[in-house]
Order: C-alpha cells, then sequence, then structure tokens
C-alpha cells in the first residue's frame, strides 16, 4: 500500500490506484494521514469537514466514510476508539515521511560537510513531489495548516540544495528553478538571495538588482540587511564547504606567550579559569600540538548555548555516522564509535559536568581537553588546572605582538603599568594591543591614561567583537542574587583581599555559600592563608572593575553594608592595637559590633592581625575618607599602621579632624605625622613644624597630657638639631605637665626620653634615676611593654657604666617580654644592646634584618654601625668599613647627625688604621664637631680620647 498527499491526494495498491473519490472520504483520509500513527477525535474531523455549519448527520456521515475507507484499505489500518479514529501505516509507503526523512538526513550530511551525499538525499527528497501538496482535496483549518508546513519545509529543502550547487559551481542549472519559485512567491526573501547569487555567478549582476527590487516592491519595504549586502557583495552568501576529514579544531593562536608551566597528559584534563584568561586560546595550542597522536580525528565544540543532542550530531555526522534520533541513542552510538579510535576531544566553555559527561568518548586512546569557568569539581576522573594571569614580563610580550615591539619598547614603563591595568589577562592585554595597533599615532601612555580610569575602563577594553565585559556579564548572570550581591560589594576594594568573616559583614548574612560558589565559578579566587590562617578572599582585577560599575548601579544600600565593615574593622582594630607597641597617644575604644570570634583571633596575635589587615585597613581609610565618613576615617587612620614613605593616611587623619572639628584628634594627626616624617625618615625640619603646630593646639585647648607628650616629641628634633637645653627643659616641662594630670602612661615614656638624653650629656646618675622612675611607674600600671622599654634603656646606662650583670638581666627580661607581646621592633633593639653587651655577632645581625625587614630605615642605620663596630674590634677591618660606610650612607640620607657623627668616629679609627692617618683625623674632627653641636659631652669626651690616640705626639 502506499499513499501520496505530495501533490494530489493518492492512494495505490499493488501498482492500481484506489484513491477514493468522494470529498468526505478523501478529506478524511488525508486528515488521517497527516496524523498518521496518531489518533484524531470525530470532533477533529467534523470541523474539518464542515468549518462553517455543522449538519445534524455529521456523525453518521463520518461514520460512513470511515466505513467505505476500511473497504479499499488493509485491514486494521483505521482503528475506532474512545480518542476517536486511528491510522497505522504498517507496511505501507508515505511519501511524505519519506520526504522528511530524506530531507532531515540531507541537512545533517551538509551540516557535517558532506555536499554529494547531501544534494542526492535533498533531490530525491523534492522528487517526491508531484505538485503542491493535498491540492485535490478540500481542507479546512488543520489541512490548510499542514499543507502549508509541507511547503516552507519543501522551500527549506530547496534552498539546501541550491546552495550545495552554487557552492559546485552549478549557477546557471538553478536559475531557472528559483525564476519560476519567485515568480509564484515573490516574498521568499531566501530563494531571493540564492538567485541573485546565481545571477552574479552567470555573470547577470543588473539582473541581480532586479530581483532585489522585485522583493522590495512586493514587501512594499527594503528587505533584510542580509540580502541589501548581496546586491554589492555576492561572497556574503553563506555556501556550504566541503568537510575532507574531521579536523575540526580551530587555529591556534599565532601571538600565544606563556603557561609553560601548564600540563595537560591525562585523559580527561579541565582548564578553569575567569573570562578572557585565556583558556580556550591554550587549550587549542595543546591540542595542535599534539592533533599527531590522535590520527582518527580531532573533534572541538563550542558548549555554551548549545544543546547536547546537537553537539553529539556534529560529531557523529563528521565521523560518517548516521544520526540516530534520541540523545540516549546519539550518546551510545558516540562512545561505540569511539571506542577503538584514538580521538581528541574539545569542548570549549562547559558550564557544568552534566554537560560535559555525555561528551565524553567510550576509549581509552581518547583525551578530552575541556574549558570551563568553572573547576568541574563532580567531574568523575579530571584533572583540573587552574589558568592563572600571564606574568608582567609574559604581558608584556604578548602586548609587544599584537600592538608593535617597536611602540612598546620606545615606552617601557608605560607598557609595564598599562599590563597592570589589564590586570595580566590575556584577553584585555590583546585588546589593548589591538588598539594600539589600529591607531597609529596612539602612544602606550595616552591609552594608560584612558585605562586608568575604573570609570572607563571596561568600556577601553573592547575592540571588534573582543569584548572584556561581555565575558565577565556572563558569569555575573549565571551567579544567584546572593552571590551577584557579593561580587557588586566586592568592588570597593582595590587590590585588597578579605577574609570570610568581612565578607560576612558586608552581606549581613553568611557569606560561606555565596563564596563558594563564587570560587567555583572563578569570580573570586583563594589568594591563600594569612597568619592568622584565615583563607584570603579576592577577584580578579577586571571582575572587580565590573563588580564596582554594578555596585554603583544595582546596589542602593551599598554604603550601610560598608559601613557595617568600617566599624568592625575600627572594633577589632582598636582592640587588637592594645596588645600591640605603645603609640605616643593611646587609641580609644571603638563601638564593639565585631564578631567576637574574630576579635579573639586578632587578640591572640596582633602582629599577625595587623600584617594580615593592613592593606585592607589602608584601603578602608581611603574609602571612608572619599565618601565623606569623617569620623571613621579618622578613627581607622588611627589604628592603620603608617607605610614607610606615604603619608596619605595621617594626612587623611588630619583632614576628617578637621571635617569633624575634632581640635584635639588634629592635634594628634599633626603629630603622627611628625612622627613619620622624623622616625621614618629623619626629616626633622618637616617634622619640627608638625610638632609646632600639634603643640599649639593643644595649648589652646588646655590640654596638659597632649600638650606634655606634644613635647616630648619636640624635643628629639631640638635634640637633633643641637639645642640640648631646649630639649631638656621641654621634657621637664612636658613631665611636669603629665604629672599634674597624672598621666602615669605619658610620665614613663617621656622619663625614658629624658633619660636617654641626660645619658648622652654624661650624666648617668640622673638618667639612671629617670630610667628606674620610668621602670616602677610601668611596673605599677601592670604595663609589661613600657617595663621593657625602660628595662633596656636602664641596661644601656648600666652597661656604659660597667654594671654589666644587671645590665644583662634587665635586657634578657626586655627580649622575653618583648618577643612574648610580639613587639618585634623592640625586639630588634633589644637584640642590638644585647649583641654589643655580650659581643655576640648573631644578636646584631638578627637584628639588622628585623629592621631591614620592617623597612625602619632609621633604626638599621644604628644596627649597621653596631655590626660595623663589632667587626672593627675584632680587626676585620674590610667588613667593618663597608658596614660603618653603608650605616654613614644611610645618616646622610635622613640627616641624621648623631647617628653620622658614632659612624664617623668608627670610620676615622678605620682609615687611620689602615695607613691613611690624615683621613683619619679628619673623620673623627668631623665627629667631635656634630657631637659638640649636639650638646653631648660624653661622646665629645669619647672623641677627644680618639683623635688624641691618633696624633702623633
Amino acid at each position: 500500500m502506499r499513499y501520496g498527499i505530495l501533490g494530489p491526494l493518492e492512494v495505490t495498491r499493488t501498482g492500481h490506484g484506489v484513491t477514493p473519490s468522494t470529498p468526505q472520504q478523501r478529506t478524511v483520509l488525508s486528515l488521517l494521514l497527516a496524523h498518521a500513527g496518531q489518533w484524531v477525535s470525530l470532533g477533529t474531523i467534523v470541523d474539518e469537514l464542515w468549518p462553517s455549519q455543522t449538519p445534524r448527520s455529521a456523525r453518521v456521515i463520518v461514520q460512513v466514510a470511515v466505513s467505505k475507507l476500511r473497504k479499499v484499505l488493509p485491514a486494521d489500518a483505521i482503528r475506532t476508539g474512545p480518542a476517536g479514529y486511528l491510522l497505522t501505516l504498517d507496511g505501507s509507503e508515505f511519501d511524505q515521511s519519506e520526504f522528511v526523512a530524506e530531507a532531515r538526513r540531507g541537512r545533517e550530511l551538509l551540516a557535517a560537510g558532506r555536499l554529494g551525499p547531501a544534494r542526492e538525499l535533498l533531490a530525491a527528497a523534492l522528487g517526491r513531489w508531484r505538485g503542491d501538496a493535498l491540492r485535490d482535496v478540500a481542507c479546512g483549518p488543520v489541512l490548510e495548516a499542514h499543507a502549508r508546513w509541507l511547503e516552507e519545509l519543501r522551500l527549506s529543502t530547496v534552498d539546501s540544495r541550491v546552495r550545495i550547487d552554487l557552492a559546485a559551481g552549478r549557477c546557471h542549472d538553478v536559475i531557472a528553478e528559483l525564476t519560476v519559485l519567485l515568480a509564484r512567491d515573490p516574498g521568499q526573501e531566501v530563494l531571493a538571495g540564492s538567485l541573485m547569487v546565481a545571477l552574479h555567478m552567470a555573470g547577470r549582476a543588473a539582473e541581480a538588482a532586479d530581483v532585489f527590487d522585485r522583493v522590495a516592491a512586493h514587501l512594499d519595504a527594503d528587505p533584510g540587511p542580509v540580502l541589501r549586502r548581496l546586491v554589492t557583495d555576492p561572497s556574503s552568501w553563506e555556501l556550504p564547504r566541503a568537510v575532507l576529514r574531521t579536523a575540526q579544531l580551530p587555529p591556534a593562536v599565532p601571538d600565544f606567550v606563556g603557561r609553560a608551566g601548564i600540563r595537560c597528559d591525562g585523559p580527561l584534563t579541565v582548564l578553569c579559569g575567569p573570562s578572557g584568561i585565556g583558556k580556550t586560546a591554550l587549550a587549542v595550542r595543546v591540542a595542535q600540538d599534539r592533533r599527531c597522536e590522535f590520527p582518527d580525528g580531532q573533534l572541538y565544540a563550542q558548549l555554551r548555548g548549545v544543546e547536547t543532542a546537537e553537539v553529539l550530531a556534529s560529531f557523529l555526522s563528521s565521523l560518517g555516522c548516521e544520526v540516530p534520533a534520541g540523545l540516549l541513542e546519539r550518546q551510545q552510538l558516540f562512545r561505540s564509535v569511539t571506542a577503538d579510535r584514538r580521538i581528541l576531544v574539545v569542548l570549549d566553555d562547559a558550564s557544568c559536568e552534566a554537560e560535559v559527561r555525555p561528551l565524553l568518548p567510550g576509549g581509552g586512546g581518547c583525551t578530552v581537553l575541556v574549558t570551563s569557568r568553572s573547576r568541574l569539581s563532580g567531574l568523575e576522573g579530571a584533572a583540573v588546572v587552574e589558568v592563572g594571569e600571564l606574568s608582567e614580563a609574559e604581558a608584556v610580550e604578548l602586548l609587544s605582538a599584537v600592538g608593535g615591539a617597536d611602540r612598546v619598547a620606545a615606552e617601557p614603563d608605560a607598557a609595564r603599568q598599562l599590563v597592570r591595568l589589564c590586570g595580566y589577562l590575556p584577553l584585555a592585554v590583546r585588546v589593548a594591543g589591538a588598539k594600539l595597533a589600529s591607531t597609529k599615532y596612539l602612544l602606550v601612555g595616552e591609552l594608560v591614561t584612558r585605562i586608568a580610569d575604573e570609570r572607563r575602563r571596561l568600556a577601553e577594553l573592547r575592540v571588534g567583537d573582543l569584548d572584556v565585559r561581555a565575558g565577565v556579564e556572563v558569569g555575573y548572570r549565571s551567579c544567584d542574587p546572593l552571590q551577584r550581591k557579593l561580587l557588586r560589594l566586592l568592588g570597593w576594594f582595590d587590590s585588597v583581599d578579605l577574609p570570610e568573616w568581612a565578607l560576612s559583614t558586608l552581606l549581613g548574612v553568611d557569606a560561606s555559600e555565596a563564596l563558594a560558589g563564587l570560587v567555583e565559578a572563578q569570580l573570586v579566587a583563594v589568594v591563600g592563608r594569612d597568619r592568622l590562617g584565615q583563607l584570603r578572599y579576592r577577584p580578579h582585577e577586571l571582575i572587580r572593575v565590573f563588580g564596582y560599575e554594578r555596585l554603583l548601579a544595582e546596589e542602593p544600600a551599598r554604603e550601610v553594608a560598608l559601613d557595617r565593615l568600617l566599624l568592625s574593622y575600627l572594633d577589632v582594630s582598636t582592640r587588637a592595637d592594645r596588645k600591640l607597641p605603645v603609640g605616643r597617644f593611646p587609641v580609644a575604644p571603638a563601638e564593639k559590633v565585631a564578631d567576637p570570634a574574630v576579635v579573639r583571633r586578632a587578640e591572640a596575635d596582633p602582629l599577625g592581625w595587623r600584617a594580615a589587615e593592613s592593606a585592607v585597613l589602608h584601603c578602608l581609610v581611603g574609602l571612608a575618607h572619599r565618601l565623606g565618613r569623617w569620623a571613621l576615617a579618622g578613627r581607622l587612620a588611627e589604628v592603620c599602621a603608617a607605610r614607610p614613605g606615604d603619608r596619605r593616611i595621617e594626612v587623611i587623619g588630619l583632614v576628617s579632624a578637621r571635617h569633624t572639628g575634632d581640635r584635639r584628634a588634629e592635634a594628634v594627626s599633626l603629630c603622627r605625622l611628625g612622627d613619620l616624617h622624623w622616625e621614618s625618615n629623619g626629616r626633622a625640619a618637616r617634622a619640627r613644624v608638625y610638632y609646632d603646630m600639634a603643640c599649639r593646639i593643644f595649648t589652646g585647648l588646655d590640654d596638659h597630657s597632649g600638650l606634655g607628650r606634644a613635647l616630648a616629641a619636640r624635643a628629639d628634633i631640638d635634640v637633633e638639631r643641637g639645642d640640648i637645653e631646649r630639649a631638656q627643659v621641654a621634657l621637664q616641662n612636658g613631665l611636669s605637665m603629665l604629672r599634674e594630670v597624672d598621666d602615669q602612661a605619658g610620665q614613663a615614656d617621656v622619663l625614658r626620653q629624658l633619660g636617654t638624653l641626660l645619658a648622652d650629656r654624661d650624666h648617668p646618675v640622673e638618667a639612671t634615676r629617670c630610667f628606674e622612675d620610668s621602670l616602677r611607674l610601668a611596673r605599677g600600671l601592670g604595663d609589661r611593654r613600657r617595663e621593657a622599654y625602660a628595662g633596656k634603656q636602664l641596661a644601656d646606662v648600666l652597661r656604659r657604666n660597667g654594671d654589666l650583670d644587671r645590665a644583662g638581666a634587665l635586657l634578657e627580661a626586655a627580649l622575653a617580654a618583648s618577643v612574648r607581646l610580639a613587639d618585634r621592633h623592640w625586639e630588634a633593639h633589644v637584640l642590638r644592646s644585647l649583641g654589643e653587651l655580650s659581643g655576640a655577632e648573631d644578636k646584631l645581625t638578627r637584628s639588622l634584618e628585623m629592621f631591614q625587614e620592617a623597612g625602619h630605615e632609621h633604626a638599621s642605620g644604628y644596627a649597621l654601625r653596631s655590626l660595623g663596630e663589632w667587626n672593627r674590634r675584632r680587626g676585620r677591618d674590610d667588613r667593618a668599613d663597608a658596614l660603618l660606610t653603608a650605616s654613614l650612607a644611610v645618616f646622610d640620607g635622613i640627616d641624621d647627625r648623631r647617628g653620622r657623627a658614632y659612624a664617623l668616629l668608627g670610620l676615622g679609627q678605620l682609615r687611620h688604621h689602615a695607613g691613611d692617618a690624615t683621613a683619619g683625623r679628619r673623620a673623627v674632627r668631623e665627629s667631635l664637631r656634630l657631637f659638640a653641636a649636639l650638646g653631648f659631652t660624653h661622646w665629645q669626651s669619647e672623641a677627644r680620647r680618639t683623635l688624641r690616640h691618633l696624633t702623633p705626639a
């Protein structure tokens, strides 16, 4: 039995026509054929036969029609049931089924690049047609819609076959056919496009333009952009290409750099990392390098936005297989086909494990490379490789390759800054290089200026279809709302990493789950553990910039979240700072808002806290200042340790105090600025200006405690300038003021400073009394840190005056206390004194190392001098000369006259011993002059004795 509806209705049995002749029978049979294998309700048949008015005898008429059809069709071909009627085609032929199957298979072969077999099937499918579908059947709404569907499928098949003909150059064969089809329906733009291409190929360009005009006239509007482009550029029409073999890998990037340490040797490797990090480029490079290992083919698929079934169909077609209909069948066939082959499969941009599993080949000789923004941790047997940023050198190399080596070499500093602003992200560096290459006169420095502005950075990092923001946007949109909120809030924090508790504080809820999701999605990286054992987290710099964009656009309560974090950091920092070395001015307690567990961790290791959170505190101070949170900015500046050479924090503290009108805080900030200039850099004149300003404010406030401490700070400058009397008077006045207000901690500090001055002036008894009073006050306060300070300085005086045993005991106690209190700065000072007392080189060396690690230039100079003197006394003149010369250079650099005098005294003796008596005496005379200017009588006497020893009788 054979049925046909692709033209007039046709039914034949053993070659003889048995087509029903009555209209009702023809319509009923056509409706059942259109739904072959499916139940068709009686109501549907009635509506099809009588769309507008149904006769009372409709049911009977349908039953009669079906009865008559049964007489000409095979037994049991039409079944009756509660759902209506069902036509089965068991053992029968049906032109519609043949056409649909052949057309589908032809298109699959076409997609696989097998143009010859594809054309044969498509032509065979079209050959099934004998005219318009159901041409002689009285069609109701259902059959009319079915006929339209068949016609659209026919035209689509014609288009596919025509494109194959055009790809093969058979333009003349299709012109007549397409002309007829378009005459019937001039609005078919796809067929019109193929006809225009055929006419161009035949040298009939003018007629191609006429085709365009006829389409436009029929539509009464301009055709689409594809057709418009064909008028001048027929090459833009997409034509199929034959695939010669299964080698689907994209070409390797010609300017690929770096990644030398990454290995992808296993059978299944996942290359994960954020968007733009170069995962695909790396996977393709590895695949191209290894393609000779896989003679049976290399398959490649971009997974994002593509159904797994489509990928499998493509793979199977390219491997020469008939593609089954179901996903499971395709998966099983793919594994069967690859079981005994050596095939390399590259799966690009996988979003989850479930997307990858059905695409894994079945053979042990196959290898799979997967790229993903996520780690795909649940993928069984996968080796996960995190693809990181380029190094600076690699990023500059890529910039040179893309943007031009000569231009980059001409501005090396700007090039390094540019790749840093690009976050060493390969895509961003490539975009920057492409901008340089496309703009002949653009300087690297000019591009740096444009990209430096965070508000414009992502907009600038776009050229052609390369867009950094677009890639990040995909990952961002795949996050849940809490993850997106956290990513936005992280936009505040430039170049710093945060612990989990801080992120929870920002969110106002537990951040652990959201954070884990962001890490898995490679939007946030785990930087490592800090000294407190906390994991630290940070997004890539350009992801952070994207987060900041979204923060401004989507997070109206952003400043509330930031305030929570500012207050928490202030609380923890003030409590941790009470365990750290005392400053000149004690920090007032803050509101207790932080997680108690975080506070306990910080108090247990305050130095570790400071090391871990220093960068965050600096960032928070800047944020509070930028947002006008003046009170918080000022308070945070107090607990934020100064960085050598960086005045920004102290200046923010000063500006904040002035904004809030807090005169005492302003004076404290001025003193902190003075301390920074003097203690870190030895800039006495600049420091004196700040101390003078602070003293005037404290005087105006009648704040004796503040004024006493500021006078003590200024006294150091007076000593440096040689105004010893003024310094001593200032210290004595400051001590009196502190005693008036019973500021015992301040008294202990000033007494130590006064004792040091008296010792230098060769008043050992008075100096000893000062240090002992300071020690007594510290013990009375229970202040172990001040006790260690006073004990060390008392030991120095006792040592110079011969009481070595007591000095040694005090120094050992001070060292133990400094270690217990994690006061590394004072530990280094005590080690230097112990080294000088016991002649232990290792203690002197360790002291120097600790000062240098801390970046404390002033103290490093004195440690160099002590180590130089140790070597000089032992006859190691060359080593001593190098160390003392280095210390002199430090003191010259920071304009420290006292240190310079010490170094010259030792260098003079070395020069004399080396045979240059004149240079030796000159150095000692200079040291004597400096000691005299400083008023250090003890050291004047020492220099005179040395000069007499070096001067011939």
